[in-house]
């Protein structure tokens, strides 16, 4: 069978009423789900390639558009706003649930890239009993002084209300370089002319969003774990300056290890950036990203 077929266009209802916009992935005879939860400025339909991999691994995929992006919005969540960091992650529980519904019996795995990997993280804090295993991408690390950005954010956003603009919202959604997103230049070029993405600027209060869950990395005490032995996976590119290089994926790790979570592990893939799923040789990772959900499942 032809699973590139099975791709369905799916609205969860969220709990306040809100749709998420979703793609699902069926596989004719499915060994367990996938999850997966896009970084800033970006789209669902960014992750189609792995999406279709895992499907053909025989895997349910199901991809997302968080609130303000693609076409999660409404009048409310206009593209470029986004709610709080609880929110979010409801909204990725409640897809959990639906997946569940769908799908019972079957291990369920999150995967997150950039600022997805946060919402994911800060996910395990109420729902780690939910899922099998978590995968990040390009997963930012702590910033020190994230605090004091926060507090700059709230007072701009009293100046201006949660929906208006700033210099540090153009800051953070365009730069003068993408060299550090892929060093594939036909994905940087998709990214310039994506409609979706082009022009795409975050109002004040995804900002603060965002800030928030850096922050929330090291809320420690916050996070109530019920699965230490959940295996967490962390893929990085060697120039990616995200993840904050050795010292930020060794800030990751205590991080993850001060909460409770002991199965975690990381590579870096030399000469990849950013965008690991879109890189050149994006199928080492997806192999990878196989072998983990494989053996994952085998442990469940």
């Amino acid at each position: 069978m032809d699973n590139t077929v099975l791709m369905e266009p799916t609205l969860v209802p969220s709990f306040d009423g809100f749709f998420i916009s979703c793609v699902l992935y069926r596989p004719a005879s499915p060994r367990g789900i996938v999850q997966i939860i896009h970084g800033a400025a970006e789209v669902k339909s960014r992750y189609e390639q792995v999406a279709l991999f895992l499907q053909d691994s025989g895997y349910c995929v199901l991809v997302s558009d968080q609130r303000g992006h693609g076409d999660s919005v409404d009048a409310h969540f206009v593209r470029g706003y986004m709610p709080s960091v609880d929110v979010l992650v409801e909204d990725q529980h409640i897809i959990t649930r639906f997946l569940k519904d769908l799908y019972p019996g079957l291990p369920l795995f999150l995967l997150g890239h950039s600022f997805g990997s946060m919402i994911a993280r800060l996910y395990l804090g109420s729902y780690d009993h939910e899922i099998a295993g978590l995968i990040m991408t390009g997963t930012p690390c702590y910033v020190r002084g994230i605090a004091l950005g926060k507090a700059f954010v709230r007072f701009l956003m009293l100046l201006l209300t949660p929906h208006g603009y700033g210099m540090i919202a153009t800051k953070l959604t365009t730069s003068a370089s993408l060299k550090w997103v892929c060093s594939d230049p036909e994905v940087v070029k998709e990214r310039l002319h994506d409609p979706y993405r082009k022009n795409f600027k975050y109002q004040l209060q995804s900002i603060y969003t965002i800030f928030d869950a850096l922050q929330r990395l090291h809320d420690w005490p916050s996070y109530h774990p019920t699965k230490s032995d959940l295996p967490i996976l962390s893929i990085t590119g060697g120039d990616d300056p995200i993840p904050g290089g050795e010292r930020g994926l060794s800030d990751t790790e205590r991080s993850l290890k001060r909460i409770g979570y002991h199965r975690f592990s990381y590579t870096v893939y030399e000469g990849m950036r950013h965008e690991v799923l879109m890189e050149r040789e994006k199928e080492l990772v997806f192999n990878q990203i196989k072998d983990f959900l494989f053996s994952g499942a085998e442990q469940t």
